[in-house]
């Protein structure tokens, strides 16, 4: 996803006023990309397309708004001359941004089918081999008056009408909110069985039980883009080899260095005497610092506590031993599953701290700790799928889990089943009601290119959430 400043010398003759901060101006509005954005996402804004090829661009679905780094649309589903495409779609307000931005050297803008900009190519400007659309003659021939400022980009995507009515949305209109967190509780039953499953796989081809729990934790602390990469690292290091090593410098100077991410100079962050350090325990743990292995990681627009360097410092304080943070979580006692959240919070915030001890010392205290979101979503995707594969009840343990914070999918899915105007009360605060939003997300929407035509999901959540 691109940020980058449209350059005032670009201006085509017809748009030839830039503001001072670099953004062009439409009918003495200033606008953004993210605009742009939104009159892609809008059925009622987006005009008739056609690439810059003269085949007609049929939009059957405008794809799911990412709110991270990468393409800005995913699984959008489009005709071009009549042959169905799925795949991402990126937005920017020039065509030369594409090579500006880099995209073309990120593995994440593989799956673009789109490339849509407001302006149109400039004379002799390379372009990406992918179709382009321009949207600034196309708007303003279908909508002569249009200006930006019908346009309130904070009220995108959650906010927007659908381009067409829900069925779900339907089924569940009227529905008690109980009846309606209660249906999404079964769903999420259903994603942490799947889980369970997935794991029990896994399991079979791991060296050992804390082996596939350590790969687990690991990929939780890689959030979405770099889950792969994490357990890609967990393999190359098993917990074995990395709890051998007593100190904290050279666990998390292994880590680093078979992730390819040891610092290579000092900086504000990184004195001179830390960096010697962090190499020396590199070279004593047996590390080779690969730059090739940081290629797989993605950092661009990751914030800085959730930098893979500070994620490893974290694994690096959770797996001091092999199997400690194994066995302490499963000595919980299950019978009540807030008092097993409440201990388990208070197992996983205590050993992150410790990750200080990997750092330098002017890092602040709280440096390389996990907050509380990502604690209950290492919970809820990890431990408990985990402690399903020898106690069938355990999912139950996920009552008492809170929310962690709603992703894209999460909002998107709550929008289309029940509105726009919905209270938000009916799934946030319960980690087992937002994985529910996520399994039937992955079960219906993303399921299928023509989700609604097809979709079960109608008289499942009416069978579901009427009550009996």
């Amino acid at each position: 996803m691109s940020t980058a400043p449209f350059e005032a010398a670009a201006c085509p003759a017809c748009f030839p006023r830039c503001s001072r901060i670099g953004e062009p101006i439409l009918n003495g509005v200033w606008w953004s990309e993210r605009h742009l954005q939104c009159l892609w996402t809008d059925a009622r804004l987006r005009p008739e397309l056609f690439t810059t090829g003269g085949l007609p661009v049929e939009v059957l679905d405008a794809g799911m708004w990412n709110g991270s780094a990468g393409p800005d649309f995913h699984n959008a589903v489009i005709r071009i001359g009549g042959e169905p495409r799925k795949g991402d779609v990126e937005i920017h307000i020039h065509p030369g941004d594409w090579f500006a931005h880099g995209h073309e050297t990120d593995p994440r803008y593989d799956r673009v089918i789109l490339h849509v900009t407001w302006f149109p190519p400039r004379p002799h400007e390379s372009q990406p081999e992918i179709p382009l659309v321009t949207l600034a003659d196309a708007t303003l021939a279908q909508h002569p008056h249009f200006s930006f400022d019908q346009i309130d980009p904070d009220t995108y995507p959650w906010n927007a009408h659908p381009d067409r009515d829900r069925p779900c949305r339907d089924a569940l209109a009227g529905v008690p909110a109980d009846d309606a967190g209660r249906w999404l509780e079964t769903a999420g039953q259903a994603r942490i069985n799947r889980k369970t499953r997935e794991l029990a796989e896994r399991l079979q081809r791991a060296a050992s039980p804390t082996q596939s729990f350590y790969a687990e934790i690991m990929a939780t602390l890689g959030l979405r883009n770099n889950a792969a990469p994490m357990r890609a690292l967990a393999d190359a290091v098993p917990v074995a080899e990395l709890s051998r090593h007593s100190s904290a410098l050279e666990r998390y100077a292994l880590l680093l260095g078979s992730a390819g991410l040891l610092p290579r100079e000092e900086s504000a962050t990184v004195p001179g005497d830390y960096l010697v350090a962090l190499w020396n325990a590199s070279f004593r743990a047996g590390a080779l610092d690969v730059p090739e292995a940081a290629r797989r990681w993605y950092l661009s627009g990751v914030r800085p506590p959730n930098h893979p360097r500070m994620r490893l410092a974290t694994a690096a304080a959770l797996f001091a031993t092999e199997d400690g943070l194994y066995r302490a979580l499963h000595a919980i006692p299950r019978n009540d599953p807030k008092a097993w959240t409440k201990e388990a919070i208070c197992i996983l915030r205590e050993a992150a701290q410790r990750a200080g001890e990997a750092l330098p010392a002017d890092h602040p205290p709280a440096a390389g700790a996990i907050g509380p979101d990502r604690i209950h979503a290492m919970l809820i995707n990890a431990v408990v799928p985990f402690l399903s594969l020898e106690d069938a009840n355990a999912w139950k343990l996920a009552a008492g889990i809170p929310g962690e914070s709603l992703s894209a999918s999460m909002r998107e899915m709550a929008f289309r089943l029940f509105g726009g105007d919905h209270n938000p009360a009916i799934y946030t605060g319960s980690a087992l009601r937002m994985q529910g939003l996520l399994e039937i997300w992955k079960g219906y929407c993303g399921a299928s290119e023509h989700a609604c035509a097809t979709c079960r999901l109608a008289s499942a959540a009416q069978d579901r959430a009427t009550p009996r």
